[in-house]
């Protein structure tokens, strides 16, 4: 799993090459594609790509101080895919638990209504 910084990142460079093939891509366009929050500097845009490639998402070709030519792999494609199937996952799981808190309510609702009619009938 991959934390939210080199998430972004990784969708940055699927974003930015469609088909696979090798993009050049400045560093400050891909700093400035983060949100400020993360503050995100060359040292730390270095190590995330150096993570990304040790784990198989892309493969830098070239780089130096102010580009990098990378592309980015199957891997890196299929994980945008399977995050979003974890998303939808996530939403019906979510909907469950609602539906299941609103029902449980009505239920316990509708149970101590009888309840108390059948106390006042007997008693």
């Amino acid at each position: 799993m991959l934390d939210k910084q080199t998430n972004i990142l990784l969708n940055y460079f699927n974003e930015s090459s469609q088909d696979g093939a090798y993009k050049v891509l400045e560093k400050n366009e891909m700093i400035n594609s983060f949100p400020k929050k993360y503050k995100v500097d060359d040292d730390s845009l270095k190590s995330m790509i150096e993570h990304l490639e040790e784990r198989n998402y892309i493969n830098v070709k070239y780089s130096d101080d102010k580009v990098y030519c990378l592309a980015v792999l199957p891997k890196g494609r299929l994980f945008k895919e399977k995050m979003l199937e974890l998303k939808k996952e996530q939403a019906k799981y979510n909907k469950l638990i609602i539906t299941t808190m609103s029902l449980s309510c009505v239920a316990a609702f509708v149970g101590a209504f009888c309840a108390m009619i059948l106390y006042n009938i007997l008693f």
